[in-house]
């Protein structure tokens, strides 16, 4: 089933209500009963197409009895993509935010090191690191709200990435499920061991990196398995040392045939340096500290103080019970957090000793300690009749109690010498919705529903000036504010022919408020995206070979935007903009073969003072392509069969719009990687960057002053 990365019931909603008639790839997953929200496999595959182990093969033999319950579940979106990891686990990717750049148009920026979450970039939006894209794993949201860093901020470096079995990546608004920072869209991971038995995976690389993975899964489901990865290198250049250790653990346990709890706990701890950003004409005119040639030059540091550290703990626990035509679901998850990060953008622009005093320089420390706990739920259901109506309930309850710091750093040093912000937040998210689904026609499959979200926010700001015009006064202040956002959303999908399916979607999404720019009273404004979807998918099966190919055109508008201010070293409002593009998709699984192809367009403007358009909105490409293809094969040799793999990453993002009207230069890389298995060992080869550019993952344009 991992040959077949989107069953046909998502890219052909309305042809097979019949399990029976259904290829063998939408018999095999058991598709859900819901008219929405994303699901963990009920039976996770125990194949992984060409990269099944002999373990894996038998495994699979043996389940010759499937059973299926429920119907197709229905796209909400042309734009949804079901991506099983398998058949491009080949593919060189240093960690599970990597897996992301399997979603066609999605492309990240990692400026400040090994252990930051990187910048995500999706549909003309400069996400950040999660501002407007909603981050979960198997239902437990990961987005922080008012991270000092960034409002939104989601760190997936506490998964290890061979234990991701699939992602459901959503691109935009329109599924009711998706709650707070499903802006440019969704992202979800779903976690499975990759084979039964024991894995033990040891690397060595250059720049002294070294990591060892070892996991144990008891049973051919793959759901309970215990994991542990433990990483570190020097990075490729000054300042950029790492080191990180994860561990995850997850249990299923049977209550009878219908019903099965899934137990979560993961820990993780890290640390890293940065090498923040360097000015083109230093590079240009070799005045960093390192080497005159061009390379060293490039690969320098300006400001030595500048990296993280972090920890990440949490449980999690999940109750499924299917029911004859549905499923119902409730999930409960803690955890805490800890974050320091330190950066310096702008050199001495900002404190540069102009009063007669010593330079202290721009450096920043953020730092965010949170703790959160919730409960998500979810009732589905679809009845019989010819309508084949489904309905699809759910609920979101969430408490976030944390505190966010921001001080600036002298750079000779790293002492703090003043405080941008401190405050305690509270903020309580409860949201409700609801989903249902039609067939009228033959033909003809409709899809709508309704989310609605609150957030109450209690804030305490302990850094109030000690003396205002009325007097002295305390330096802490408490204030509360609410809101509440209401998002509709639907779809209509046209069965064109029994391959091709057109989807037209339309939704509303939200990004909450950031704590610390609320005031007491206030009803809280939240940032509104209007966005709209038309695309059509078409799907070819015929023996092993899988085709699905998409076309579909977008067009989104934002009341309240984000755009990265270096003074302040986070993301600020910059007004409302509109967006619209492209995307065209290909994926080709056939005998060993598996192989994805995308290029997607995008234009971002603001549209401030009735510009329409307006300014371009910076750093966001125009041009994304992404090519990923992997093939496997058995051979016969000495009386063996060894199986041999070959694999290759294509990245290619066009230049980005820059202040001033300047652009950066283009960006493409090329990773590869052969491999050799005998019986249940293997060994390969992995190299990243293999056409050796000097890439800067990312450039930006502003005022600023390194010298001494």
């Amino acid at each position: 089933t991992d040959t077949a990365p989107e069953t046909a019931t998502d890219t052909a909603p309305d042809k097979a209500s019949d399990p029976a008639s259904a290829p063998a790839a939408a018999r095999d997953r058991a598709p859900d009963a819901t008219p929405g929200a994303a699901r963990h496999p009920a039976e996770p595959e125990t194949a992984s197409g060409a990269n099944a182990s002999a373990a894996n093969a038998s495994a699979t033999a043996a389940a010759d009895t499937v059973q299926v319950r429920g119907a197709p579940r229905p796209l909400p979106a042309a734009g949804e993509y079901h991506l099983q990891t398998a058949p491009f686990r080949d593919v060189p990717r240093g960690n599970a935010e990597e897996l992301l750049t399997l979603a066609p148009g999605l492309f990240l920026a990692n400026h400040s090191g090994e252990g930051h979450a990187s910048s995500v970039f999706l549909r003309g939006f400069d996400a950040g690191e999660g501002q407007d894209i909603e981050f979960r794993v198997d239902g437990i949201p990961l987005n922080e709200p008012s991270n000092a860093h960034g409002h939104g901020y989601a760190d997936t470096h506490f998964l290890i990435p061979e234990m991701v079995q699939s992602l459901r990546v959503v691109e935009g608004p329109f599924d009711p499920s998706q709650g707070d920072f499903a802006v440019a869209g969704s992202a979800e991971y779903h976690l499975a061991a990759p084979a039964p038995g024991v894995l033990l995976k040891g690397g060595l690389g250059s720049y002294g990196e070294k990591r060892l993975v070892t996991a144990w899964s008891p049973g051919a489901r793959r759901t309970s398995f215990v994991a542990l990865d433990v990483k570190a290198g020097d990075g490729f250049g000054p300042n950029r040392a790492h080191a990180s250790a994860r561990a995850l653990a997850q249990g299923e346990l049977s209550l009878g045939e219908q019903t099965r709890i899934t137990l979560l706990a993961h820990s993780f701890g890290q640390r890293f340096d940065s090498a923040g950003v360097v000015r083109e004409d230093d590079v240009a005119a070799a005045r960093l500290p390192c080497p005159a040639d061009r390379r060293s030059q490039f690969f320098c540091v300006a400001d030595g103080n500048q990296g993280g550290a972090g920890a990440i703990h949490g449980v999690a626990a999940r109750l499924t019970h299917k029911l004859s035509r549905g499923e119902a679901e409730a999930l409960v998850f803690a955890r805490v957090r800890d974050q320091r990060i330190r950066q310096n953008f702008t050199g001495y622009l900002l404190d540069a000793g102009d009063d007669g005093s010593p330079p202290r320089g721009d450096g920043v420390e953020q730092r965010t300690r949170g703790f959160t706990v919730g409960s998500r739920g979810r009732y589905a259901v679809t009845a019989p009749g010819a309508l084949r109506p489904g309905l699809e309930l759910g609920y979101l309850a969430r408490f976030d109690d944390g505190e966010a710091l921001q001080r600036r750093l002298r750079t000779d040093g790293g002492a703090p010498y003043a405080t941008d912000f401190r405050h305690r937040f509270r903020i309580t998210n409860v949201g409700l919705y609801g989903g249902g689904s039609l067939t009228p026609l033959p033909w003809l499959r409709l899809r709508g529903g309704v989310r609605v979200d609150t957030f109450f926010f209690g804030v305490v700001d302990d850094n109030r000036p000690a003396l205002d015009r009325a007097g002295e006064r305390e330096t802490s202040e408490a204030y509360e504010a609410y809101g509440v956002a209401l998002q509709p959303r639907g779809a209509a999908s046209v069965l064109l022919s029994p391959a091709w399916t057109w989807t037209t979607s339309v939704g509303v999404g939200t990004r909450s408020s950031d704590a610390a720019a609320l005031s007491a009273g206030e009803f809280a404004p939240f940032a509104r995206v209007t966005a709209a979807e038309s695309g059509v998918v078409h799907r070819f099966t015929a023996g092993e070979t899988t085709l699905t190919t998409r076309a579909l055109g977008y067009s989104t508008w934002v009341d309240r935007d984000l755009v990265f201010d270096p003074v302040a070293g986070r993301n600020t409002l910059s007004g409302p903009s509109h967006r619209f593009g492209g995307q065209l998709a290909t994926q080709l699984a056939t005998h060993g073969l598996h192989a994805a192809a995308s290029l997607t367009f995008a234009e971002a403007y603001l549209t401030a003072q009735g510009e329409i358009p307006g300014r371009r909105l910076p750093y966001v490409p125009r041009w994304v392509a992404r090519i990923d293809a992997t093939y496997r094969r058995e051979v016969r040799a000495f009386g063996e069969r060894p199986e041999l793999a070959v694999s290759a990453g294509f990245s290619y993002v066009g230049p980005r719009p820059l202040p001033y009207g300047q652009l950066s230069p283009d960006l493409a890389l090329v990773d590869a990687a052969v491999r050799a298995r005998l019986r249940f060992v293997e060994v390969g080869l992995e190299g990243r960057n293999l056409l050796d550019s000097l890439v800067a993952p990312a450039v930006f344009s502003y005022p600023s002053s390194f010298g001494d």
